[in-house]
């Protein structure tokens, strides 16, 4: 993988419409060739698919918080794969992360409102095996896809 190769992965981290001749354009190659690199990070697995960005607040989701998780034993994949199935329609759990340390697992939320987000914890407190929980509301959010920013190439 080439600086160009970094460079369209950026782009398309960003805005995964944009067109292979707006990619061209960046890159400074022709379309065919910006084709033909897209084609190839396809075909190995560097880029896996295209998402949408969404307005978590427009979706009535606009509480995001972070869920630190301590479990027994050595069950976590299982019980991550239990977690990520508790949100209805007012809670989401967005991400769920294996981790180091003290703690398990880092799940990534979305919530309508504080007493979703209690009900959301009680929730996963009460799948076996979870011992502990720790919560961190996140007041905002910067990404490099929103303020515009790239990943160095």
């Amino acid at each position: 993988m080439d600086a160009i190769d970094r460079k369209i992965v950026s782009l398309l981290q960003g805005n995964g419409r944009l067109s292979q001749e707006a990619l061209a354009q960046q890159v400074h190659l022709s379309r065919p060739a910006v084709h033909e690199r897209i084609k190839r990070l396809e075909e190995q697995g560097i880029l896996r698919g295209y998402q949408a960005l969404i307005d978590w607040e427009a979706l009535g989701l606009p509480i995001t918080a972070f869920i630190w998780v301590r479990t027994s034993g050595t069950q976590c994949n299982e019980i991550g794969h239990i977690l990520m199935q508790l949100g209805n329609q007012e809670s989401m759990i967005e991400e769920c992360h294996r981790v180091t340390g003290e703690w398990c697992m880092l799940l990534k939320v979305r919530v309508a409102l504080p007493l979703t987000l209690q009900e959301l914890i009680d929730r996963i407190r009460a799948v076996p095996d979870v011992q502990a929980t720790m919560t961190t509301l996140a007041l905002s959010t910067l990404s490099a896809r929103e303020s515009g920013d790239e990943v160095s190439a």
